[in-house]
């Protein structure tokens, strides 16, 4: 071996090494994010203040009613987003091969860009608590509604949309692959559909149908973590 080889051979050890290091790093924290954001998801809808119906006057009338739930629920659900949003982008590692390659590509993108804009758009609650808190309750829900009804709204509280199919997308890509079976497709098809019927004065119930639907994100940070351990 020549000197320059081996000097070459030296320098790329140490670099392989690092490498896989901060890799280490990076697939765990992925997968502590995949587990943390649905968990405090979870916990922001739990404590959401109870709501008699999903009408604007019955909304603000929740939210200005106790404070510091209120607050609670926004800082819980704002935090449990934004870490679901950077564990998606983690999900696409999982997947060895073809199977589920692009259905996992396409969900995280699209998961990451829903569930970021939805994190943001949770200073709603603030705001409308206060209205509901310092106004008539018939004036509060009017400057609600017309605020809602805004012209570039749309672009943003419309991409909720791709959160849903963003996670629907996950959830079929980890079965195709193989690292969870299709219960989660079905669970999830089945949180859904029964956030679209439950009524909104159940609200824990409806607050547990709503996390279920991020049980994609933790089952993939689950998976992360056993594979680490695997490979350890």
């Amino acid at each position: 071996m020549t000197p320059l080889t081996h000097s070459a051979t030296a320098t790329a050890e140490p670099l392989t090494e690092e490498t896989d290091r901060t890799g280490r790093f990076l697939r765990r924290a992925g997968g502590a994010a995949l587990i943390s954001g649905p968990v405090l998801i979870f916990g922001g809808m739990m404590a959401c203040p109870p709501q008699a119906s999903d009408s604007t006057v019955d909304y603000i009338t929740s939210l200005a009613r106790d404070g510091f739930l209120t607050q609670l629920s926004a800082m819980l659900l704002h935090y449990g987003l934004i870490l679901g949003a950077l564990g998606a982008l983690a999900v696409p590692g999982l997947v060895r091969g073809r199977k589920g390659r692009w259905p996992a590509l396409l969900g995280a993108l699209a998961t990451a860009i829903g569930l970021l804009n939805v994190s943001g758009a949770v200073r709603d609650d603030w705001w409308r608590m206060v209205i509901g808190q310092q106004f008539p309750i018939d004036v509060a829900a009017r400057v609600s509604d017309t605020v809602d009804a805004s012209a570039f709204m749309p672009l943003w509280s419309g991409t909720t949309l791709l959160a849903f199919l963003g996670l629907l997308s996950l959830s079929v890509a980890l079965a195709r692959a193989g690292v969870a079976g299709w219960w989660l497709t079905a669970v999830y098809l089945a949180a859904f559909v029964g956030m679209m019927v439950i009524p909104v004065s159940l609200t824990y119930v409806v607050g547990t149908a709503f996390a279920l639907m991020y049980l994609p994100l933790a089952v993939a940070g689950v998976r992360t973590f056993q594979r680490e351990r695997a490979t350890v």
